[in-house]
């Protein structure tokens, strides 16, 4: 339930050609954006312990597919995706209106259990209700067309954002965190400050960022999700918040 992208243009990307298979891994980690990860698109949880990796500065038990071990690329993109997406741009309009309502659906569906869990709003929305957002005294309005459906668990909640990601696993409902959460904390970063300590420059003490790394999960609002698998998200996070 979670291809997260507006458009689909397909994958692609860099050439690997090489006769010993852990220089493969080390290649591909580099075209996609240093990934620690080495599952092929589409598949999950090779490593048989995709919740159990402590890795950098890390909390025990992040996502194993959103850990960067390397400072890489994004070396995806072929010309024919861009001739893919100039076609697919005629559907937009139809795809962030169902993005619009399916993050609607999710929110209302999950209204009751505010008590363990955050949402988030658009930028200058204060407030969420049935009849719609309340915004800030600045005038500005934001009209979003929702990535995915971010829900941040809150202090004191009787489960762990691990325990909820694990229960979307075993459930098959596609998730993810919210990318790198604190960068500075992935491995990548860890090491380069060890080696060059020059090199970055954090400012302050992160807190918003360590929090993101620790209680935020996305689950999709992608276009094609039906009704049924929108009832069956919320009913599986439904069940699994009041039984914890």
């Amino acid at each position: 339930f979670y291809p997260p992208h507006h458009l689909t243009l397909g994958e692609g990307g860099a050439v690997n050609i090489v006769s010993r298979m852990h220089f493969k891994v080390l290649v591909e980690s580099f075209r996609d954006w240093g990934r620690d990860c080495w599952c092929a698109s589409g598949m999950d949880n090779t490593c048989n312990k995709r919740f159990g990796w402590q890795l950098g500065e890390l909390p025990k038990g992040y996502d194993h597919k959103y850990i960067y071990s390397h400072l890489g690329y994004n070396l995806k993109p072929l010309d024919p995706q861009a001739a893919i997406g100039l076609k697919q741009l005629d559907k937009l309009p139809h795809f962030v209106e169902a993005r619009k309502n399916n993050w609607e659906h999710l929110r209302r569906g999950l209204a009751p259990l505010e008590e363990f869990v955050e949402f988030s709003l658009p930028t200058h929305a204060s407030s969420w209700s049935p009849d719609g957002f309340t915004w800030d005294a600045s005038g500005c309005r934001t009209d979003c067309s929702w990535f995915g459906f971010m829900i941040l668990v809150r202090p004191g909640a009787p489960f762990s954002r691990l325990e909820l990601a694990q229960e979307l696993d075993r459930a098959k409902i596609g998730h993810r965190m919210l990318f790198g959460g604190n960068l500075v904390r992935q491995p990548a970063f860890v090491q380069l400050r060890k080696d060059n300590p020059q090199s970055m420059r954090v400012v302050g003490d992160l807190a918003g960022a360590d929090r993101i790394m620790n209680e935020a999960i996305f689950v999709g609002v992608y276009p094609g999700l039906t009704q049924a698998m929108q009832e069956y998200m919320v009913e599986t996070i439904t069940a699994f918040c009041r039984r914890a």
